[in-house]
C-alpha cells in the first residue's frame, strides 16, 4: 500500500453528475501533468431520454455499449436496462492489465459489483489495493454505508447536495500539490 493513496467518492442520484465531474476532473488533472486511468459511463440521449449507457476507457478513449433500455425478449436485465456483458468483459480485461497510474477513475460502481460480486469487481481490488495515487470511485446515496465502511479514510463528496465541481478539482489538484 503506497502512504499517500487516497480515496475518493462522488456520491450520487441517477442525474446528479458524476460521470460529468469526473470527465471534468480528467481533464483537469491531465493539463497537470497527472495520469489518469480507468473508466467512466457516459449516457446516451435521444432528445431528453436516456436510452443507452456507454463504458469509454480512459487511456485510450475507446467506447462500448454497457447497456441499453431493456425489451420484452432481453436476457440479462437490471433495472430497466438490457446489460451487454462483452462490454463488462471488455472492461475487466482492460482493468486486469491496468499499469499504475496516478489518478483511477471507476464510474461507477454499483449493485452489480457491491450485492452480486458481478461487473467491475477488480476496480475495487484496484482501490483496495491503493495501486495508484489517487482513486474516484462514484456510486449511488444507496450505497453510502458499504463504501463509508469498507474505505472509513474516503473522502465523499455528496452530488445530490450541489457541490462546487471547482472545489473538488481544487481539491484533488491540492492533493498533488498543484493547487
Amino acid at each position: 500500500m503506497k502512504p499517500k493513496a487516497a480515496i475518493v467518492g462522488l456520491c450520487g442520484s441517477s442525474g446528479s453528475g458524476k460521470t460529468q465531474t469526473c470527465q471534468k476532473l480528467v481533464q483537469e488533472l491531465r493539463a497537470e501533468g497527472i495520469e489518469c486511468g480507468g473508466f467512466v459511463s457516459p449516457a446516451v440521449f435521444e432528445g431528453t431520454q436516456k436510452t443507452a449507457i456507454k463504458v469509454q476507457w480512459l487511456e485510450s478513449g475507446d467506447e462500448r455499449i454497457l447497456m441499453t433500455l431493456s425489451k420484452e425478449d432481453s436476457k440479462l436485465t437490471l433495472g430497466k436496462w438490457q446489460i451487454h456483458p462483452e462490454a463488462f468483459e471488455w472492461v475487466d480485461q482492460k482493468l486486469t492489465d491496468l499499469e499504475e497510474c496516478q489518478a483511477f477513475f471507476c464510474d461507477e460502481i454499483g449493485p452489480l459489483e457491491v450485492e452480486q460480486g458481478k461487473g467491475w469487481t477488480k476496480a475495487l481490488e484496484i482501490v483496495d489495493e491503493r495501486k495508484c495515487e489517487l482513486s474516484v470511485i462514484c456510486f449511488r446515496p444507496s450505497l453510502r454505508d458499504f463504501f463509508s465502511q469498507r474505505y472509513p479514510d474516503m473522502i465523499i463528496y455528496d452530488l445530490d447536495s450541489k457541490v462546487d465541481d471547482d472545489k473538488i478539482t481544487k481539491d484533488l489538484k491540492k492533493f498533488f500539490g498543484i493547487a
